[in-house]
């Protein structure tokens, strides 16, 4: 079976390279390395490296950056049956990565398989959480230390694979997931599962990751506290209502906003900033929130549209 390695790149160097390098000495019969390179300049070591492997790989320029897009890129020009994502700041200490991945496939009912995904700088086990399970709140509660086994509603992007199938089916990653575009890999897995596959965390292939590492989605603004964090935190306030009101009951959604308050507006440390601190994360809530409605709002449109149109077509057809 064939396997392809996609890795959605944007702004890394070092960590890139050392991801690449570990990915070509992977021990499986077919696979292949798609990379999705968003950065806009590398460093001169960089493109090097990239032109030094650049007949060993599938190599992508894609622009404006989007994680989400850039998935969706790769997967257009992937040829394997396995679709293996990989961020592009981890390093791949076991040679038997893919194999791992794909011996859970044999099950026909599996759609896609979340790896464990250690801390590089203290790559220790930790707890499973029974949490995790719930559909609603599991996402709050998931974790990708654990060595238990189970099925999961969400996902690491640093360590998931699907079937290439499956992921056309559903139509691949949802673009509307902006910016930081958190929680679309809970948004996919809930897609795969409602498509009627399983998704299960195997704690088996294991990637070792440099949590709050300079670029990609810049996870580094989470519970960040300089400027810049408040416009990632307004996409990541949109991305969260988005896919609560896309997926979850309505009695949820004032549940979730709160908590997402106390937790990323009025927490101690936000607190202790001062007033023009909390205006401004307030402004990113209530701008995030606003833009969420609107952007599922469009989704239902669109979903209303398409159904409609496939009606038209069954009736015209018969």
């Amino acid at each position: 079976m064939k396997v392809s390695l996609v890795v959605p790149t944007y702004r890394r160097e070092a960590l890139l390279c050392q991801t690449l390098a570990d990915a070509l000495t992977l021990e499986w019969p077919d696979y292949e390395i798609v990379v999705v390179d968003q950065t806009e300049r590398h460093t001169r070591e960089t493109d090097a490296y990239l032109t030094s492997v650049r007949n060993r790989i599938v190599y992508l320029r894609h622009g404006p950056p989007s994680v989400a897009a850039a998935v969706n890129r790769g997967l257009s020009a992937a040829s394997g049956k396995v679709i293996l994502l990989l961020d592009d700041d981890v390093r791949l200490p076991d040679h038997g990565l893919i194999g791992r991945h794909v011996e859970n496939y044999a099950d026909a009912s599996i759609g896609g398989v979340a790896g464990r995904v250690l801390d590089a700088e203290r790559p220790m086990a930790g707890p499973f959480d029974p949490r995790s399970q719930d559909i609603v709140w599991g996402f709050f509660h998931s974790g990708w230390t654990h060595g238990t086994r189970c099925e999961v509603t969400t996902a690491p992007g640093a360590n998931v694979s699907f079937r290439r199938d499956v992921l056309l089916a559903v139509g691949g990653v949802d673009e509307r997931f902006v910016g930081n575009a958190f929680r679309w890999e809970n948004d996919l897995c809930l897609r795969v599962r409602a498509a009627g596959y399983r998704v299960v965390y195997d704690p088996r292939p294991t990637v070792h990751h440099f949590y709050g590492s300079p670029g990609g989605n810049e996870n580094r603004h989470l519970h960040g506290r300089d400027p810049g964090s408040h416009r990632w935190y307004r996409d990541f306030f949109r991305n969260q209502v988005y896919i609560a009101l896309k997926h979850m009951p309505r009695r949820s959604l004032a549940p979730l906003l709160w908590r997402l308050y106390r937790s990323h507006v009025m927490n101690g440390p936000y607190v202790r900033e001062g007033l023009a601190f909390l205006a401004a994360r307030n402004r990113a809530m209530l701008a995030g929130t606003v833009d969420g409605w609107r952007t599922y709002r469009a989704w239902s449109r669109d979903l209303r549209m398409d159904r409609a149109s496939f009606r038209n077509d069954t009736e015209t057809s018969a």
